[in-house]
């Protein structure tokens, strides 16, 4: 049994976060993020496919940095398949961003047309509720340092190694990793949803976890 990522979404379109350092908290100490953003996200959609392009996003997933949004549609869809697995939280759309065909980078003020959106659908973004430890190998081999300030006891593992979790004991469907939040490990499907998530939601990229590539 192994663990999937989320790697990225395949775009168009793109979001951004637009507060993404003041949302980003983390211990002043260890320098370490905490996973909960310590403010509403506040996100601007683009793309460089303007036609019809606002009706292709309903319902669909996009990664706005490190964090999973959607809609109403898209949550709800997430619910009926993966029920109670997520927390998800409002964010704020600051902007609907369309980039016209043929227009240089060289001339800013035509790059951008604000795209008025019909009714402003509610975005959330997503966050697993459970999470899996580090695997028991690597916590050995890589002792961690425990914090005083935020009382976490961190890995030190060297970046060639892959964060990978302990899959002794209860396996969530959808979980993320402990410590690692903002490096990639926020977003992990066990493999046996993994036909489901593709089908549904063929645009995330996905990576497998494997256990094979801890050689210590």
């Amino acid at each position: 049994m192994t663990y999937f990522r989320l790697r990225d979404i395949k775009t168009p379109p793109f979001a951004y976060v637009v507060n993404k350092e003041e949302a980003i908290h983390s211990c002043e100490l260890c320098q370490m993020p905490f996973a909960q953003p310590q403010e509403t996200l506040r996100i601007e959609i683009f793309t460089t496919e303007a036609h019809a392009w606002e009706s292709r996003l309903k319902g669909r997933p996009l990664m706005a940095e490190e964090w999973l949004i959607g809609d109403e549609v898209f949550r709800n869809t997430l619910e009926q398949h993966l029920p109670g697995m997520f927390e998800c939280t409002d964010v704020e759309i600051v902007s609907w961003l369309a980039r016209r065909p043929g227009i240089l980078a060289t001339e800013p003020t035509d790059i951008l047309a604000s795209k008025d959106h019909p009714g402003k659908p509610q975005y959330f973004f997503f966050r697993p509720r459970q999470i899996l430890a580090i695997d028991e190998r690597l916590v050995n081999s890589f002792p961690p340092i425990s914090c005083q300030r935020c009382k976490r006891a961190i890995p030190e593992i060297p970046l060639e190694y892959q964060r990978l979790p302990e899959l002794s004991g209860e396996q969530p469907m959808v979980a993320s990793l402990e410590h690692f939040h903002m490096e990639g490990y926020d977003y992990l499907f066990h493999e046996n949803i993994l036909p489901m998530i593709k089908a549904q939601f063929p645009e995330m990229m996905l990576e497998e976890l494997a256990p094979e590539t801890l050689m210590i």
